[in-house]
């Protein structure tokens, strides 16, 4: 009984909260033109007296909405938070309009600016809720030539062809675009979606799913319909699928509408692919590290090292020793407190030689190493291997010896090598030599007066 009764009171909120709404807007109009219309404080003390009074109603009325309503907090909570709000700043226009308020100090514009932009913020997210978060911009975007369609994009920079296909992507366009009316609380058509146990139990008139003939699957000619058709999902004023989620769901369903299956398994085309990942690789690692310890970097700075941030607010550090030239193999102690958070590391113009290998296979985060203008020779280069991150290597005019260079084809993400020298080490390779997908630069280097 009492629950057929909470019930009633939430579906009187579309009813109750156009008298808050009426109310406010009222008020702002008569505060607008009160001396032309020569209306009283008391006129509009009234008036936003009963617009709180109505607008507590109103929320109540809208609280139970939603929790019989079938609708889930992460899409009411907004809506709810500026209503109250809305209720608050209408009951301090009311208390700024009694004699000796609080409020006093207070201009009457700004509690006018206010209401009316908490008004409109208000109905918004409302109308987004019943009408779907694209029912005002869908149409201003088509005026002006906006494609307003959301991308759900989902980035794997790494092995995201391994990850599942129905978690990875199917499940997050559902959660999106259809539990808002398919969920445990509201479930029209008897149809639930919010796990993967109530989408294959299907709704009223069955599986939405049909193993046999998958494009008979009550789904997949759902979302075929055209938009203008009453039993094209999700509904017209709902948040719609884009062609390439489409695409996808079909691609699913096509091909046996499992939840293991990869996403390499499903074959998608480059066009879906594309849409929905990034798959192109960052440059620098995809890992976090601690942020370097201050007195570290206080140390090794005195030592005339320079220091900086990969970028602002990263824990990664780009390294050069040029401004100090007597740099050796024993210095390079000095980072060892920060080298898993170097990524770019610079030595040209030091004295190491080629034992600084045996300590460089520590700075696992190592992406660019630069050995310009140094004695190394190439010997035990191959130490280097363990860097999986390594992606660039700058040996210019340096003794590199040619015996080393197929050594580098055992180097897993290394991209270019830069081994322009002085002499001409190289006069049996081609300049931009290019095996086993890394990039050789060789050529006779020299500087000119």
């Amino acid at each position: 009984m009492l629950d057929d009764f909470l019930i009633l009171i939430g579906r009187f909120h579309p009813l109750i909260v156009h008298l808050p709404i009426g109310f406010i807007v009222l008020g702002i109009l008569i505060e607008l033109n009160k001396k032309k219309l020569g209306w009283s404080n008391e006129a509009l003390k009234f008036i936003f007296f009963w617009a709180s009074i109505t607008g507590v109603f109103s929320i109540i009325s809208g609280f139970f909405q939603y929790q019989n309503g079938g609708y889930l907090w992460e899409t009411v909570q907004n809506h709810f938070i500026a209503g109250v709000l809305t209720i608050i700043l209408s009951f301090s226009f009311y208390l700024k309009l009694i004699e000796n308020s609080i409020f006093k100090s207070i201009p009457r514009k700004l509690f006018t600016i206010a209401n009316s932009f908490i008004l409109i913020v208000t109905g918004h997210l409302g109308g987004n809720i019943t009408h779907g978060e694209e029912h005002l911009f869908e149409p201003i975007n088509n005026l002006v030539g906006i494609n307003g369609e959301k991308t759900l994009t989902v980035k794997y920079y790494e092995d995201f062809e391994e990850k599942p296909l129905f978690s990875s992507l199917i499940r997050p366009i559902i959660d999106e675009k259809c539990v808002r009316c398919h969920n445990s609380k509201k479930s029209n058509g008897k149809l639930k979606m919010h796990n993967s146990v109530e989408l294959m139990k299907g709704g009223k008139n069955g599986s939405i799913i049909n193993y046999d003939t998958p494009e008979m699957s009550e789904m997949y000619i759902r979302i075929h319909l055209p938009k203008e058709e009453k039993k094209h999902m999700p509904p017209k004023s709902g948040k719609q699928l884009t062609r390439q989620e489409i695409s996808l769901i079909s691609k699913w369903i096509e091909n046996g509408s499992s939840f293991e299956k990869s996403i390499k398994d499903f074959k998608l085309e480059e066009n879906i692919i594309n849409y929905f990942f990034d798959t192109e690789k960052p440059f620098f690692p995809m890992v976090k590290v601690s942020a370097p310890d201050d007195e570290s970097i206080r140390k090794i700075r005195e030592n005339k090292i320079i220091i900086n941030p990969l970028h602002k607010n990263s824990n990664f550090l780009k390294v050069s020793s040029i401004n100090n030239l007597d740099f050796k193999n024993d210095d390079i102690s000095l980072l060892s407190d920060i080298n898993e958070n170097v990524v770019s590391l610079d030595l040209s113009d030091s004295k190491i030689t080629d034992s600084i290998f045996s300590q460089l296979k520590y700075f696992t985060n190592l992406t660019v190493l630069k050995l310009n203008n140094t004695t190394i020779t190439g010997k035990k280069i191959n130490q280097l291997v363990e860097l999986k991150n390594l992606k660039r290597i700058y040996l210019v005019n340096t003794n590199f010896k040619d015996e080393y260079i197929n050594i580098f084809t055992q180097f897993k993400n290394l991209q270019k090598v830069y081994l322009y020298n002085e002499k001409d080490n190289f006069k049996n390779l081609d300049r931009h030599s290019k095996f086993d997908n890394k990039i050789f630069e060789f050529g006779y280097y020299s500087l000119e007066d």
